[in-house]
């Protein structure tokens, strides 16, 4: 939140990082107001919770339709912006126009006398006093903002607001989108007024004056490190922390005992182990165990040679699949409902035969549900035979029984695809390992050891670092054709990277008795 001409305010920002660590809220006060503290901090972009939802090109209509003729209090990025922000506000709170019930005012902005600026999402007339409400795109609420909406209360009863209600509005996942711009139901209320006397606020900001006064607090990694998309601080804490206490900074190291399980791990340190390095193989009883516990203490990948039968036992036609999908929170498509996991793209390369490779796609436009089409040329390019491999293949096989339940026609010819899907997830976790994964599967860990140069997991494009954010991004109203088009490029080279790096994994796991591959 912006700061205003006097650096002694504080804001809910300030609250949440405080709450979080003390050396976090510390540093954060004196990078943004340019005090003096420690030199050299790089910050990076805070990445929250709430920013990493993809609401859907227009998620301020859902918010319009449940307060029809709202008055908007734009964000101010100023302190001159903040002050006409906060003379907005009021003039707006004593007008008579908002005295009728329904009434609502979005990011209102307000300074107590006690030195706190806040922007609260709602406020709404009701029959006895103002409704406040703070809006998020998530079906539940957390802690976070149970603490940010106590202190927008304090605010508020600072300066003379009488509040009748205070709540959270939360996504209704049983809403289905009628179309036409109709949101009326999305949000349901949730009341905070029984859980708000467990804050206490006043003396919380006390202590956060005594903090930001006081000397820079020590640094203590821990889980706090990673709470609201990760501190900005880490590599700053990292240097100026003890060895022994870096772990919580960055506790996934390639030899941490928790690789083979957490409950195995209490027993293992119960032993002397501090990591797998000293962790005899056969100490394990599950062969994936042994195989990470191995892989790790020569540092270097395991891939056991029996894959490779298995694997050129698959005939061909072959056909290597990749789809991506999205869940908005205001849903674009009618008939659809919050955070319905919906396919937007697939790409997927045949091959006929040995050394041949033909390339298919689908990525849908932006003229409505894309189901149909994706379905369609889905089936086009799969065929009626061979093996169709896919990694994590349940994902795939989840998207195509919704869509053989939602298209009656396409049902029969949908679900005969099921039993053709090949699980290169499983396969790799029978036969593979790779220090590097640090006992994480996901496809992200498992390709950036087997095709580290492909970054097949990487999207950057037009600012947007996921393919989600870059598909909602291109279904924005008024985009230029030249941005869009960046958009649909840097989306179909997601999907080529991903199943490049699929390609590799099938062709090492054929090879894993060859001589050419890592082996046990």
């Amino acid at each position: 939140m912006p700061l205003l001409a006097d650096d002694s305010l504080l804001n809910d920002d300030d609250l949440r990082r405080w709450r979080a660590c003390e050396r976090r809220f510390w540093l954060h006060r004196r990078v943004a107001i340019d005090r003096p503290g420690p030199a050299a901090i790089e910050v990076r972009a805070d990445l929250t919770g709430e920013a990493a939802v993809v609401c859907g090109p227009q998620p301020g209509d859902a918010l319009r339709a449940t307060f029809p003729g709202a008055v908007v209090i734009d964000a101010p990025t100023t302190p001159t912006g903040w002050q006409a922000a906060v003379q907005h506000t009021s003039d707006c709170l004593r007008d008579k126009r908002m005295q009728a019930e329904g009434r609502a005012l979005f990011g209102a902005c307000l300074v107590s006398d006690d030195g706190v600026q806040v922007r609260i999402d709602v406020l709404a007339r009701g029959e006895h006093g103002l409704r406040m409400f703070k809006v998020r795109h998530a079906t539940v609420g957390d802690e976070a903002d149970v603490d940010d909406v106590a202190l927008w209360v304090h605010v508020a009863a600072r300066c003379g607001l009488r509040l009748e209600s205070v709540g959270l509005l939360l996504v209704d996942t049983d809403f289905v989108y009628p179309g036409h711009g109709c949101y009326a139901g999305l949000f349901r209320e949730v009341d905070l007024s029984p859980v708000l006397g467990s804050r206490p606020v006043a003396r919380w900001l006390v202590d956060m004056r005594t903090c930001d006064r006081g000397s820079e607090p020590a640094a203590e990694s821990g889980a706090k490190c990673r709470l609201h998309g990760g501190c900005d601080f880490v590599d700053h804490c990292r240097a100026q922390a003890p060895l022994a206490a870096q772990t919580g900074i960055d506790s996934a190291g390639p030899a941490q005992l928790e690789i083979v399980g957490r409950e195995q791990a209490v027993d293992l340190r119960r032993e002397g182990h501090a990591d797998l390095y000293s962790v005899p193989p056969e100490r394990l009883a599950d062969a994936r165990h042994r195989r990470a516990v191995r892989a790790t203490q020569q540092g270097a990948p395991i891939l056991e040679p029996a894959v490779a039968a298995l694997m050129r036992a698959h005939p061909y036609p072959r056909h290597t699949l990749r789809f991506d999908t999205i869940g908005f929170a205001v849903p674009v498509w009618s008939g659809t409902q919050p955070y319905q996991v919906l396919p937007f793209q697939w790409t997927c390369d045949v091959e006929p035969a040995p050394g041949e490779r033909v390339r298919h796609a689908f990525l849908a436009d932006r003229y409505g549900d894309p189901r149909r089409a994706f379905a369609l040329t889905l089936l086009q390019a799969l065929g009626r035979s061979g093996p169709v491999f896919a990694y994590n293949a349940g994902f795939e096989r989840n998207r195509i029984r919704e869509l053989a339940q939602h298209f009656e026609d396409l049902s029969e010819a949908l679900e005969a695809l099921l039993p053709r899907v090949v699980d290169l997830f499983q396969i790799a976790r029978t036969h593979y390992y790779h220090p590097a994964m640090r006992g994480s599967w996901s496809f992200k860990s498992v390709f950036r050891s087997i095709a580290p140069e492909l970054d097949a997991t990487r999207f950057d494009c037009a600012g947007e670092t996921s393919s989600q954010a870059a598909f909602a991004h291109y279904l924005q109203p008024g985009l230029d054709a030249t941005t869009r088009e960046r958009l649909r490029q840097a989306l179909r080279l997601h999907g080529e990277r991903q199943i490049e790096a699929l390609h590799r994994m099938v062709a090492m796991f054929e090879r894993a008795d060859s001589g050419s591959a890592p082996v046990a």
